[in-house]
């Protein structure tokens, strides 16, 4: 049955908040400023990134209001990527681009360079997209990079998203230069998900037969 995503959106309860087995994606708060700043302070973060890098911490503090406004309006979920056993701060992981009428949604995401090549980023997107999936009436999800940024590429790719190609930033966002932009649907994801889970569901049956039982998860590719 089709859902309003809008009505959706301002039916949630709270900021949502999801777990994997190593992270956790919840609402920022003002703990979080030292983290924000190192985040969008760094110089690797902050290449392919259309804003400036931020200077000072309190660009942090206003920057964490912001995305608790931007909740509350429902133009978007702003996650702060934080690992689960020590709730450290590690990126950030956004829906926007909200659009009822297409079933559309856009991702974009962040992640501290202190902790690439972990598979943190996989982890995170699966989270993210394995809800979105779930919860809202989408059928598309759309992302666009710097063509430049081939970390982000893979990461797309990886999920399952197929390139589109080049287009003017002039179109996607007013800005300048060209972005490449990534498409995902809704139903291919829920099809990847579904095989990973049996992959998962038969790699935890014991020698004997018996099921290893244990708390759901959602569903993670495996690791590359």
């Amino acid at each position: 049955m089709s859902r309003d995503m809008n009505l959706t959106l301002f039916q949630l309860p709270g900021f949502p908040l999801l777990q994997s087995r190593r992270l956790r994606l919840r609402a920022p708060d003002a703990g979080d400023a030292d983290a924000v700043f190192a985040l969008f302070s760094a110089p690797e973060v902050m290449r392919y990134w259309r804003a400036p890098a931020m200077t000072r911490r309190d660009q942090a503090v206003a920057r964490i209001d912001e995305i608790l406004a931007q909740f509350e309006r429902r133009d978007m979920i702003n996650w702060v990527i934080a690992t689960r056993a020590e709730d450290r701060v590690v990126g950030t992981l956004s829906l926007h681009g909200f659009d009822a009428r297409r079933r559309r949604v856009d991702i974009g995401y962040s992640l501290h360079p202190g902790y690439w090549r972990q598979g943190l980023a996989t982890e995170a997107t699966t989270l993210a997209l394995d809800w979105t999936c779930r919860t809202l009436d989408v059928e598309r999800i759309q992302a666009d990079i710097d063509p430049g940024n081939a970390r982000s590429r893979q990461l797309l790719l990886r999920q399952g998203f197929s390139s589109e190609g080049l287009r003017d930033r002039a179109i996607v966002d007013n800005g300048e230069g060209e972005a490449e932009i990534f498409g995902l649907s809704a139903t291919d994801w829920r099809q990847r998900a579904s095989r990973w889970a049996r992959l998962a569901s038969a790699s935890s049956t014991s020698a004997t037969g018996d099921q290893v039982t244990g708390t759901r998860q959602p569903a993670s590719p495996p690791r590359r």
